[in-house]
C-alpha cells in the first residue's frame, strides 16, 4: 500500500509539478517554499526581537516583519489552503529563535470560533504551533480557552470597535499551573488586541506573545 501511494505521489508530481506558494518557482513537494524564499523569512531586526509586552505579557516574540515572502507565506497558509505551510513556519521560528524562545514552558495557539473553524477546515495558529512546539520540545494546549465570539475583522475597525468587537470574545475552560511561562501562539501581531483578549482568559502572570509576524498600520490581516 506504500508503494502504491508512493508511485501516486510521483505521477500526481509529473502530471502536476509542485510549485512555492509564495513566487511559484518549482520546487521539490516536501519544500513548500523554493530555497530564495526560505532564505527570505530568517530574523530581521528589529521586528524579530524579544521586547517587553505591556499589561498582557512579559515578552512580544516575531520571526519578522509582516512583508515580502513571510507575508505571502502567511497568506498562503490562510487563504490558499496550504495547511503543511503552518508547521513548516512554526519550526522555520523554533530554529531561527530557539535561545530567544527557551524560556518559554508550553505553547496555547490562540482558539478560532466554531463558525470560523468550520468555513476555514482549520486553526492556522494551533499548525504554527506544532511546528514550534516540535522544535522547543514543548508542549502545546488545547481547549484551555475557548472563543465564543465570532468576531469581525479587527483590521477594518476604528480602535473603539476593537476593544468593543473583542468584548468578552475569550473564555477560560481549563487552567494552567500558575507557575508555568506560557506563549500565546498567532499568526500575525497588528494591533496586539486579539492577543491581549485571549491572554485575559488564560489569567495567567507569565504570558508571551509569539508570533511569525508583526504587522505595520496600514497592513490589513486578521
Amino acid at each position: 500500500m506504500e508503494t502504491l501511494q508512493k508511485w501516486g505521489n510521483a505521477l500526481l508530481d509529473f502530471a502536476y509539478p509542485p510549485h512555492c506558494a509564495v513566487c511559484e518557482a518549482d520546487i521539490e513537494a516536501a519544500e513548500l517554499l523554493c530555497g530564495s524564499c526560505w532564505a527570505e523569512i530568517v530574523p530581521r531586526r528589529p521586528h524579530s526581537r524579544v521586547e517587553e509586552g505591556g499589561r498582557a505579557f512579559e515578552k512580544v516574540v516575531a520571526l519578522g516583519p509582516f512583508t515580502g515572502a513571510l507575508q505571502q507565506a502567511i497568506y498562503a497558509l490562510k487563504f490558499r489552503n496550504q495547511v503543511r505551510l503552518g508547521r513548516a513556519l512554526g519550526e522555520r521560528m523554533g530554529q531561527c529563535l530557539a535561545e530567544e524562545l527557551a524560556p518559554l514552558d508550553c505553547l496555547l495557539p490562540v482558539p478560532l470560533h466554531p463558525a470560523r473553524l468550520r468555513e476555514r477546515g482549520f486553526n492556522q495558529s494551533e499548525e504554527i504551533a506544532a511546528g514550534l512546539g516540535a522544535v522547543l520540545g514543548v508542549p502545546v494546549y488545547h481547549g484551555v480557552v475557548r472563543r465564543r465570539k465570532n468576531t469581525r475583522q479587527q483590521a477594518l475597525l476604528s480602535a473603539e470597535e476593537r476593544r468593543a468587537n473583542l468584548r468578552g470574545a475569550f473564555a477560560p475552560v481549563a487552567a494552567l499551573p500558575t507557575s508555568v511561562r506560557i506563549g500565546i501562539v498567532d499568526d500575525v501581531w497588528t494591533t496586539g488586541e486579539t492577543m491581549a483578549a485571549c491572554a485575559q482568559a488564560v489569567r495567567g502572570d507569565r504570558l508571551w506573545a509569539v508570533v511569525l509576524a508583526r504587522s505595520g498600520a496600514g497592513d490589513l490581516l486578521t
